[in-house]
C-alpha cells in the first residue's frame, strides 16, 4: 500500500534508471587521499597528526571541537604529507593529505564494542567512529542518540526517501545491508525503548522495502511506509508527518514531538561502531548523469577526490558542463575534481549543457509559484527580495530560518531567479549577526 501524502511539492524527472539496478562495486582508494576538517555540519575538527605521521585505517586525524562536531579518521593507511589549507565544497578549510601506502592496515576494533554495550555507551562509540548524518545534513549522530532528559522519544524514523533525482545509493544499501542497518535500529531502540519503528521509502524503490521487512521478521515495531515519490519526501520534518501525522513547530526539533530521524546508511554505521567497533571511514556514492559513460554506486573511502573516480565509470560520453555534488535540486556546485568524497556525498551528478538551460534571470512575474510549492509554506520570493536589499531582519521574520533549502522554488520559478542561493546566504547572514550581538 502506498501511502498518498498532502504536503506541497514538485515532481521533477527520477534519473535513477541507470544506476537502479546496479550493485553496489567497492573501489581502490588512489594514492592521494585528502581530508577536509569539515566534513560535518557544525565546528571544524582539529589536526591532531603532523607531516611524517603514519596512520592506519581509523586512525583519528581530526578531533572534533565542541558539542557539534564530528572526529575525522583516516580511511587508509600511509603518511601525512601535507596539513594546508584547501577550497573544498563549503568553504575554504585546513585539509590532512595522507599518501596512501595501499595496505590498508588497520586499528584494532573499538575495545568497548561487541553484542552486550550498555545504552549510555553507545553515543560515546558514535562519537568515536565519527558518525554523522549520511543523507547529506551530516549532523553529527551521537548527539542525536543522547536521550533528552526532559523528553520522551517514543519513535524512530529511519529516512529512505531519497527523492533527489539521480541518487541510488540510499536504495541499493537497503537492498545490500537490510540485516545491518536493522541491527543498528536495535542498537538506538535498546537505549530508547521506542513505541514504534517507521521506515519511509518511495514508490520507485519497493525492493528496499521488501528487504527491510524480511531483515525484520519478528521485530514487531518495525512498519515500512512506502510514501508517494515526490520531492521533497525525504525532508525530515514532512517525513514525520507522512509517517506520524505529528508537525515539528517552527523552530523545534523532531524531539519536541517524541521523534529520532536518521537516514538509513546512518543505522548501518551505527551497526558497525557499536557491535563491530568499526570506524565511519567509507560510504556509498552514486556517480551519475548524462555525460557518464557508465553511472555506478560505488563504496568509496572518504577523501578520495571525485576525479578519480571518473575513470571508474568508464570516464565521459560527453564533456559535461556542470559537476554537482549532489543532484539538481539541492546539489552545490563543484569546480574543482580534487574536491574528495565527504561523510554527505550521497551522489555526484554531471549534467550536460542542454540540461543545465542557463536561461537568463528576468524580473518577477508574480506567478505564486515558488509560494505553492514551498512544502513549509514560506514566501520564497519576499525572503529573496528582501535579502538582495540587504534587508536582512526582513527575512528572518519572513522565515528564512525554517527554510529546509529543498530547493523547490528555484527548480520552478519561470523568471530563473536564485531563490535557494537567497535564502541560504539570508539565513548564513541571520547567524553571523546573532554571534554579533
Amino acid at each position: 500500500m502506498r501511502f498518498k501524502t498532502v504536503q506541497k511539492a514538485v515532481f521533477p524527472k527520477h534519473n535513477k534508471s541507470r544506476t537502479h539496478n546496479k550493485a553496489i562495486e567497492r573501489v581502490d582508494a588512489p594514492s592521494i587521499m585528502v581530508y577536509p576538517m569539515s566534513m560535518h555540519l557544525g565546528a571544524p575538527a582539529k589536526p591532531v597528526v603532523a607531516v611524517g605521521d603514519k596512520v592506519k585505517v581509523g586512525t583519528l586525524i581530526g578531533e572534533g571541537q565542541g558539542f557539534i562536531s564530528a572526529h575525522i579518521l583516516s580511511s587508509v593507511s600511509g603518511e601525512v604529507v601535507s596539513i594546508e589549507e584547501r577550497d573544498v565544497l563549503s568553504g575554504v578549510y585546513t585539509c590532512v593529505i595522507v599518501k596512501n601506502d595501499g595496505e590498508y592496515i588497520e586499528e584494532p576494533p573499538f575495545p568497548e564494542a561487541g553484542d552486550n554495550v550498555a545504552p549510555d555507551m553507545v553515543p560515546e562509540l558514535i562519537k568515536r567512529a565519527g558518525i554523522t548524518g549520511m543523507g547529506g545534513a551530516t549532523f553529527p549522530t551521537n548527539v542525536k542518540m543522547i536521550p533528552p532528559k526532559d523528553k520522551k522519544i517514543d519513535t524512530i524514523i529511519l529516512n529512505g526517501a531519497e527523492c533527489e533525482p539521480y541518487s541510488t545509493s540510499d536504495l541499493r544499501t537497503m537492498i545490500e545491508y537490510a540485516d545491518e542497518i536493522i541491527e543498528g535500529v536495535r542498537v538506538i531502540d535498546e537505549g530508547f525503548n521506542v513505541d514504534k519503528i517507521y521506515i519511509g521509502i518511495e514508490d520507485n524503490a519497493k525492493e528496499a522495502g521488501e528487504a527491510l521487512k524480511k531483515a525484520a521478521e519478528g521485530y514487531d515495531k518495525v512498519e515500512v511506509k512506502v510514501l508517494e515519490a515526490k520531492y521533497p519526501q525525504g525532508s525530515e520534518k514532512q517525513l514525520i508527518e507522512n509517517c506520524t501525522g505529528r508537525q515539528v513547530p517552527s523552530g523545534g526539533l523532531p524531539s519536541d514531538i517524541g521523534c529520532i530521524v536518521s537516514n538509513v546508511g546512518t543505522f548501518q554505521m551505527i551497526y558497525r561502531a557499536v557491535r563491530l567497533g568499526k570506524p565511519m571511514v567509507e560510504r556509498v556514492t552514486t556517480i551519475s548523469g548524462t555525460p557518464i559513460a557508465d553511472p555506478k554506486n560505488l563504496l568509496v573511502r572518504l577523501g578520495t577526490p571525485i576525479d578519480d573516480l571518473i575513470d571508474v565509470c568508464g570516464g565521459f560520453q560527453e564533456v559535461p558542463r556542470k559537476v554537482l555534488h549532489g543532484g539538481p535540486m539541492m546539489g552545490k556546485t563543484i569546480k574543482d575534481g580534487a574536491i574528495p568524497i565527504s561523510k554527505g556525498t550521497t551522489h555526484i551528478t554531471f549534467m550536460t549543457a542542454e540540461e543545465v538551460d542557463e536561461e537568463e534571470r528576468i524580473d518577477c512575474i508574480r506567478c505564486s509559484e515558488c509560494l505553492n510549492v514551498c512544502p513549509v509554506s514560506l514566501q520564497p520570493i519576499l525572503i529573496s527580495n528582501a535579502y538582495e536589499r540587504g534587508d536582512i531582519e526582513k527575512a528572518e521574520e519572513l522565515g528564512a530560518m525554517d527554510c529546509i533549502e529543498c530547493g523547490n522554488c528555484s527548480f520552478i520559478c519561470p523568471s530563473k531567479i536564485p531563490l535557494l542561493d537567497n535564502i541560504r546566504k539570508s539565513k548564513a547572514a541571520i547567524k553571523q549577526n546573532a554571534k554579533a550581538v
